[in-house]
């Protein structure tokens, strides 16, 4: 059911308003027949009905499944007149189910300025709606000079990203809406630094808000978070002096700040320093074992993971040898001695020739960076051996005992 009909010589009929807005009785359309009467979404032919206890609207004679108006429920349609009112109660000229001249949108009530032109759309939004559905919905109503505001009945995600109001559903017959979310004002008293300020939101009459939102007396306002609602112009005023005062403390903050910061730079720029040192040493080492890369296929880009996970695996400091040909050519590996005297002992060989696994002593590990070489050295193997997979693409470490195939 809706609140308006379109007649083919009288035009667009509103039932909301005393003379349909257009002229016309009520008499002229209820019970009138032979009377052709169209739905403005859908073109369906519409019906003037009112009782006693139904207000006034027009309904379908045959009701389409996709036709919004045809399908609102009972509660969307008494918040439409309940805005609508509280619109003409300010003073204001307002108009149900108004269409836009591309048709790209469609208010539940539009309220039009002195000069007759669409001011603000007052949306009552019961059904779902996604945030970016809210946003783009406003936004088409921003494109053609319109204002809206969105009006809720439930708790949704996109109230905190448009202008909204969240109302309550009066809980008997002729109480009033009341606002439960949407207005907000700033509390902070007394006005200095240390006193505690919040933003805190109001309840009042729908009607009240209506015509603070229309004669402007509250306005939109943006958190820095994002977050709007609206509030009044002194609410505002004493946030951004709130902000002012905080900006001058941290001034001063940063002053002391501005101090450690230089200190710490001057650390920042010694431990570059160290940083491009040990890039140098890798550089080189990378060069010193270009021959092994080239021989055992090991990406050298992934050489500083492995040996990181080499380091961390051994709990102890770690230093790398030349490649060995009594090793099968494979980097000799030493640990330091884990019985406190200082020395280096040979602790592990990577990735060397399979041709040597034959001879190969038990105790002393074999390390590799894949699962490939893994398998390469399971098929080779001829005595027991040690193997530790060190992959530095995954950074997973396994040790895995092989026997003879």
């Amino acid at each position: 059911m809706g609140y308006t009909a379109v007649h083919s010589e009288w035009g667009r009929l509103d039932a909301s308003m005393d003379d349909l807005g257009c002229g016309r009785a009520w008499e002229d359309v209820h019970r009138v027949k032979g009377l052709r009467l169209g739905c403005p979404e859908c073109g369906g032919r519409v019906f003037a009905r009112a009782s006693r206890h139904v207000i006034r609207h027009f309904y379908h004679q045959v009701r389409p499944a996709d036709c919004e108006l045809a399908n609102e429920s009972p509660e969307h349609h008494l918040l439409k007149l309940e805005l609508a009112m509280a619109a003409r109660e300010a003073g204001w000229r307002a108009e149900l189910e108004v269409s836009g001249e591309g048709r790209d949108w469609r208010a539940d009530v539009m309220v039009f300025d002195g000069s007759g032109r669409p001011f603000m759309a007052l949306e009552a939004q019961l059904s779902p709606m996604t945030q970016d559905e809210a946003q783009m919905r406003t936004d088409r109503y921003a494109r053609d000079g319109v204002a809206v505001c969105w009006v809720a009945v439930q708790d949704r995600p996109w109230e905190r990203f448009v202008p909204s109001l969240r109302v309550g559903i009066p809980s008997q017959r002729g109480d009033a809406w009341t606002v439960r979310h949407g207005l907000a004002r700033y509390e902070w008293k007394p006005r200095t630094l240390k006193a505690k300020a919040k933003w805190v939101h109001i309840s009042c009459p729908l009607g009240d808000a209506v015509r603070w939102v229309l004669e402007g007396r509250v306005h939109v306002h943006t958190a820095a978070n994002g977050t709007v609602w609206w509030t009044a112009r002194t609410y505002e005023d004493w946030a951004l002096e709130r902000a002012r005062m905080e900006a001058e403390a941290e001034a001063v903050a940063r002053a002391a700040e501005e101090r450690r910061r230089k200190a710490a730079e001057q650390r920042r720029r010694e431990a570059q320093l160290r940083a491009l040192e040990q890039q140098r040493e890798l550089s080189a080492e990378l060069q010193r074992l270009a021959g092994f890369f080239e021989r055992t296929g090991l990406n050298p880009a992934f050489w500083r993971d492995f040996a990181q996970m080499v380091r961390s695996r051994a709990g102890r400091a770690v230093e790398w040898g030349e490649p060995s040909p009594a090793h099968g050519n494979g980097l000799l590996v030493y640990a330091r001695a884990s019985d406190g005297s200082g020395e280096f002992r040979l602790a592990g060989v990577v990735c060397p020739d399979l041709e040597a696994l034959g001879t190969w002593p038990e105790w002393l590990t074999i390390l590799v960076p894949s699962q490939e070489w893994l398998a390469r050295i399971q098929a080779r193997a001829r005595s027991p051996l040690r193997v530790a997979v060190l992959n530095p693409v995954i950074h997973s470490i396994s040790f895995v005992p092989v026997t003879p195939a």
